[in-house]
């Protein structure tokens, strides 16, 4: 059967503000805290700036990519971009700057789309412009949106005093939310900091609000790359990480649970498979394979419920139908990994038309051809600790050869806007990534 490629993992945070919006910290500062507890990467998105975006780049082992939080005038619908070259027109509303990212090339988030609050002084920004349905992915979690959504007056200490273990699973609504839209088009999920670490005075007693080195810790996006990202060109690091965000090859967890490096999710069957963020046709050979740095309980869900759930480092479960699919993973009734999805589509549907890849963060047609069966290999199966945080950290794993590399050419000659890619992307054959033809 064919197996999927190598992959390199890397682990950070997102959405993260400083001192040019209103966060505690300068970026140097974040970027030190971040790399003293081994992370990849720092997404930064302060509010309606860009004013730092001189701190982008690698910042020894880090990468550092600055984007900012857009909201429309009564400072609602708040929005997630990377990618842009400037600060977009404050004046748009959240249509107009959900698309005017999108025309930018850029990559767009929705922030805290579900967002309530128990306490009444405490503002809730939950995201109300759903008919626009043009943007990239959601918040599937956001670490301050969940902390003070349990926050009341008699969980208050428990939360200041437990501020990670406190937060149980995303929001059901949100959860619900994503897998219906998968239903129709890929939307990347992720999960979120929103890190401040503001000042907070309680009675007589002045506290930090979330401390950056405690939200550090806490919810991950872990993005997989199928090539290292190269420390001596950070434009085109940049390229390819946000190209693989952008096509889903990503999952989210609490590291207070544990360290989810090494988690894979992919499906195969006798002659293709396709990764998290791909798509296959229906066909009853297929599996969906889950692999895990340590034991936990793995739920498959498919169309908003559970169709399959079993406890260990592995799983192998059968296919109960088309629909988008995902994983869940609990360390007791607490949420620890949640993947993207992977698209099936019935056996006598046609794959969406013009399906694209990306090569190099790039939006390229697929290639075309017959595929043929393979033997493939294993996944990289990396330990859960932080030898493989980089490939520079450790001994470079065998790859196979790099996928082809065919026109990047769209309708009539034209390049292809990257966000066009929502389609689900399709599945690979062992001729497709070994051969390169």
């Amino acid at each position: 059967m064919p197996k999927p490629p190598e992959l390199f993992e890397y682990v950070g945070a997102v959405h993260i503000h400083t001192k040019d919006s209103d966060g505690s910290k300068s970026h140097n500062e974040i970027i030190r805290i971040a790399d003293s507890y081994h992370l990849d990467f720092l997404l930064f998105t302060d509010h309606m700036t860009m004013a730092h975006r001189n701190c982008e780049g690698w910042h020894g082992r880090l990468l550092s990519i600055v984007g900012y939080e857009i909201q429309d005038k009564k400072n609602e619908n708040h929005y997630l971009a990377f990618g842009l070259d400037e600060v977009l027109p404050a004046e748009l509303s959240a249509p107009e700057y959900v698309r005017s990212v999108r025309e930018a090339h850029g990559l767009g988030f929705i922030a805290h789309p579900d967002e309530v609050r128990k306490m009444p002084e405490a503002r809730a920004y939950p995201w109300t412009a759903w008919g626009i349905d043009v943007f990239d992915g959601i918040e599937i979690w956001n670490h301050m949106s969940a902390w003070l959504e349990g926050l009341d007056k008699n969980s208050r200490l428990k939360s200041f005093l437990h501020p990670r273990s406190i937060i149980g699973t995303p929001s059901p609504k949100t959860l619900a939310r994503w897998d219906e839209a998968a239903e129709r088009r890929r939307v990347v999920g992720i999960g979120s900091l929103d890190a401040h670490a503001a000042p907070y005075r309680w009675g007589p007693f002045r506290l930090t609000l979330f401390p950056y080195k405690i939200q550090l810790q806490a919810i991950r996006t872990h993005v997989l790359t199928e090539t290292p990202l190269p420390i001596e060109d950070f434009r085109k690091s940049k390229e390819i990480f946000l190209g693989a965000l952008r096509q889903a090859n990503a999952f989210i967890s609490n590291y207070r649970w544990g360290n989810a490096r090494g988690f894979r999710f992919w499906c195969e069957s006798r002659r293709q498979f396709a990764l998290m963020g791909e798509s296959m046709s229906f066909h009853p050979s297929i599996v969906f394979r889950v692999e895990l740095p340590e034991p936990g309980k793995i739920k498959l869900i498919c169309k908003g419920r559970v169709v399959a759930e079993t406890e260990g480092t592995s799983a192998e479960f059968p296919i109960a139908g088309d629909g988008a699919y995902r994983v869940e993973v609990l360390k007791g009734e607490k949420g620890w990994i949640y993947s993207n999805h992977i698209k099936i589509f019935p056996s006598r549907q046609r794959e969406p038309e013009r399906p694209q890849r990306f090569e190099g963060g790039r939006e390229v047609e697929h290639p075309k051809g017959p595929q043929k069966e393979h033997s493939g290999h294993e996944p990289r199966r990396l330990a859960p600790n932080d030898s493989n945080r980089h490939p520079k950290a450790a001994n470079k794993p065998q790859q196979t050869a790099p996928p082809p590399k065919p026109q990047n050419k769209g309708e009539q000659g034209q390049q292809k806007h990257p966000s066009d890619s929502r389609r689900w992307r399709r599945p690979r054959s062992q001729k497709t990534e070994k051969s390169g033809q």
